[in-house]
């Protein structure tokens, strides 16, 4: 094997080793917003470890960003709460200003700040990051470079864009994607209760 297949062979297991610990971290990660609060700290030391190890890598960023929201959310105590989630929302801006098209940390973006309280005035960000992943989210699943879950996740969300839009038949096709793409996951299960409602 020559230097170039060395060198060849050593990134290819760099990116293997990235890709399982950020599989890890995502699902500790959901883990946490479904509940787990034990996943909670396991998410934070996972994803320090993670930006540590890989500085500047967007979609990190984006999930620790989310984590600082998250945190915010759930703290008592005013004057961080504040703190924490401008700290959360400007790195997840960040990530998506430095890789636009990386569609996962848009994904982690959007699904942060699409409920957040009117005077963040974050609603339209968020639906145009899902506008921006649903034509996109089913040739990124083909290739791997978006788990299908999040895919699911996006594109029931942009039906729901597509609904307060008054465009029923949009919602109708991007629902139906959803539950294509993963009809287990929570976003093409809750696209398949609304495809059944209209």
């Amino acid at each position: 094997m020559g230097k170039f297949g060395i060198l060849l062979a050593m990134c290819l297991t760099f990116t293997a080793g990235f890709q399982q610990r950020l599989a890890e971290a995502r699902a500790q990660y959901f883990a946490d917003l479904q509940g787990d609060r034990a996943a909670a700290g396991k998410a934070r030391v996972s994803f320090a470890a993670l930006a540590k190890d890989f500085p500047g890598n967007s979609v990190v960023d984006a999930y620790s960003g989310s984590l600082e929201l998250l945190d915010a959310a759930r703290t008592w105590a005013i004057w961080d709460k504040r703190r924490l989630a401008n700290e959360g929302l400007e790195k997840m801006d960040q990530a998506v200003n430095r890789a636009p098209g990386d569609l996962e940390a848009r994904f982690i973006r959007a699904a942060s700040t699409w409920h957040l309280p009117f005077f963040y005035k974050r609603r339209e960000q968020a639906a145009s990051d899902f506008a921006f992943i649903a034509p996109r989210a089913e040739a990124a699943v083909a290739k791997g470079s978006l788990p299908p879950e999040l895919a699911a996740a996006a594109l029931d969300y942009y039906g729901q864009v597509l609904i307060d839009r008054s465009d029923s038949h949009g919602a109708k096709q991007a629902f139906e994607a959803a539950v294509r793409i993963d009809g287990s996951s929570p976003g093409g299960r809750d696209a398949m209760k609304r495809l059944r409602t209209e």
